[in-house]
């Protein structure tokens, strides 16, 4: 089963140091990495799920982590930034404090809930916070917001746009 590891920093050489550790002594690839704002650092590794999990075991200086065991293959286009253009019926917008617990909330969203992914982005610009759009049927975002706010993971904000105008998701 393949699994991502997510982890993020407060200091950008600790970070980069500690992905080159668990790269170099784990057989996993790099999928995503780099500097949020303000100096803080994370990566994305990939690989199966025993090499994630005994790579980020030992790591030392994180700021939060997350492993997603068994990852949404739409949730890895999102990290490609793939989306097709649609018109859904509702918006779901959910903000996070770190990127870590936002790509885990939006894989454990997209596998229970018939929603497309609209949006994801990762820290940059964002003081390393995440926020993630998904579209829908009004009642499958009615059902996502359920599952997001009854989680145990900490979102700073959510809203719900019915009927979004026609060209928003170009603005989002």
């Amino acid at each position: 089963m393949k699994a991502l590891g997510i982890v993020e920093f407060n200091n950008i050489p600790k970070g980069i140091e500690e992905l080159d550790k668990i790269i170099k002594f784990n057989e996993l690839k790099i999928y995503k990495a780099g500097v949020t704002c303000p100096g803080k650092y994370y990566f994305i590794v990939y690989g199966d799920n025993s090499s994630v999990k005994d790579g980020l075991k030992d790591l030392t200086g994180e700021r939060c982590k997350q492993i997603i065991s068994g990852v949404s293959e739409k949730l890895l286009e999102a990290l490609n930034r793939k989306r097709e253009d649609k018109k859904f019926k509702a918006i779901g917008v959910v903000e996070f404090l770190n990127i870590a617990d936002g790509v885990k909330v939006l894989d454990h969203v997209i596998k229970s809930v018939d929603v497309d992914i609209v949006k994801l982005v990762l820290g940059w610009t964002l003081a390393g916070k995440c926020y993630f759009v998904v579209g829908g049927e009004t009642s499958s975002i009615d059902e996502a917001i359920v599952l997001v706010t009854g989680s145990s993971y900490k979102y700073m904000d959510i809203s719900k746009i019915n009927n979004p105008v026609e060209n928003i998701l170009d603005y989002i």
